[in-house]
């Protein structure tokens, strides 16, 4: 999968134009074969984009940033990407005239170590759902697979569970790298960040780390597009996709199989009603 040359023959177009202001990509780190984000404001830097199994990242995270939100912006989006920049453009945090899509129809990224991602693996939607031009060919919705770590931990005992979690959670320092890197975290002010936290203490202590971890992950059920840009930016390396991807579980399974930013103008699971939804925990 390399869609270098098309990419940056695109963004030159688009410049030429004057269709954008800036446009979001990605390059080589300059230390390895891995690629960083890559912002440009100046045509000059357009050969430096680069876009192939290494391009990990999704991108519309950068459309949330004060300097881009009221900008024309043209970007590179897989499926998931597009997923996430779909629930941008239903929850009105952009302007659908203000983004020029350019989608990938995805053959999985790779890690460090060569290998297939396993978001990569799992994945319901590899093409693009949102775009202006659309690179590859499409390979269509497949099916629904459980996460293959979520199914090994949700087999052992509670108390087991609990501990693994208790150990997890230890490990986090509260530095919201994983909130900074999500696109679906846009709010001006969060409730855990611990400056301005106001749903528990804001101490570096296991139990808030648990509590902040936990409130994020909710706050994200029905959202999520398993991206992973979360567990990218964390220090600790935590396995953060274990909480997002129990919520995409329990509501796919329940909630009239909703996945996250699958169709145009669909708000999410909450926002869905259907009266043969479960009523079990109503008392």
């Amino acid at each position: 999968m390399d869609y270098t040359k098309q990419i940056q023959e695109i963004a030159s177009k688009l410049f030429a134009e004057n269709k954008i202001d800036y446009f979001v990509g990605c390059k080589q780190n300059g230390f390895d074969d891995n690629q960083v984000p890559f912002l440009i404001t100046d045509p000059q830097d357009i050969p430096k984009l680069v876009f192939n199994d290494k391009s990990v990242f999704n991108l519309t995270n950068y459309l949330k940033a004060d300097h881009t939100r009221r900008k024309r912006v043209g970007l590179v989006v897989k499926g998931c990407d597009s997923r996430s920049l779909n629930l941008l453009l239903t929850e009105s945090q952009l302007k659908r005239e203000n983004v020029y899509a350019i989608g990938i129809c995805c053959e999985g990224v790779v890690n460090e170590k060569g290998e297939k991602a396993q978001n990569c693996i799992e994945c319901v939607m590899p093409d693009a759902v949102v775009f202006d031009e659309l690179l590859g060919t499409p390979k269509g919705r497949k099916d629904y697979i459980a996460n293959v770590d979520l199914k090994e931990l949700t087999e052992k005992p509670l108390v087991e569970r609990a501990d693994y979690f208790s150990k997890v959670f230890e490990n986090c320092i509260r530095c919201n790298a994983c909130r900074h890197s999500c696109p679906l975290c846009y709010c001006a002010k969060c409730c855990i960040d611990q400056e301005t936290s106001t749903l528990y203490n804001g101490s570096n202590t296991t139990s808030s780390a648990m509590h902040a971890l936990m409130t994020w992950s909710l706050h994200l059920a029905g959202r999520c597009v398993d991206c992973r840009n979360c567990e990218k930016a964390c220090p600790s390396h935590l396995p953060l996709h274990l909480l997002h991807k129990q919520n995409e579980k329990v509501i796919f399974e329940n909630f009239q199989q909703h996945l996250a930013g699958m169709e145009k103008d669909d708000r999410g699971a909450f926002y869905k009603y259907s009266l043969t939804d479960p009523d079990d925990f109503i008392l």
